[in-house]
């Protein structure tokens, strides 16, 4: 099997509070995929129960949760200038951004999503090794919660 393009490693370092752009509404409704396991973790750390979490917290798209959104199309979980106020429990979805298989599958993909994110090729990135990389575009695709903070 040959190398990947990304053999080298890729750099990254969420820019959070200063930028929010994945998270804000600023680029439009999307969705902030959940799955069972997911929601507990964060209902825990919320210290509320599942079902209230659920009632409160998710909407139904298909057979698949989402994550609702503030009127501004914000996550429900982003607050301006301070991020996400349910970082330390966050969705893998959330966890392995921005190395989701559609950005990685080409250096125009990752160049392509840098345009829109400040902190793809930063200065000052911190640098992911390939296996890590491919551990977290792994997870991206995974019903299985990521353990490793990212």
């Amino acid at each position: 099997m040959p190398e990947p393009w990304y053999s080298d490693g890729l750099k990254f370092k969420c820019e959070g509070v200063s930028c929010g752009d994945c998270c804000s509404g600023r680029w439009g409704t999307g969705y902030v995929w959940v799955n069972r396991a997911e929601m507990e973790r964060i209902a825990n750390h919320l210290g509320i129960g599942f079902d209230e979490f659920t009632r409160n917290y998710v909407r139904g798209v298909g057979n698949r949760f989402s994550l609702i959104e503030k009127r501004n199309l914000d996550c429900v979980f982003y607050v301006e200038g301070k991020g996400c106020s349910v970082y330390e429990a966050r969705p893998n979805q959330c966890r392995t951004y921005p190395f989701w298989p559609s950005n990685i599958e080409s250096k125009a993909a990752w160049e392509e999503e840098a345009d829109a994110c400040p902190g793809i090729n930063c200065k000052g990135c911190d640098h992911y090794s390939r296996e890590r990389v491919d551990q977290l575009k792994q997870a991206s695709r995974s019903a299985a919660p990521l353990t490793d903070p990212v």
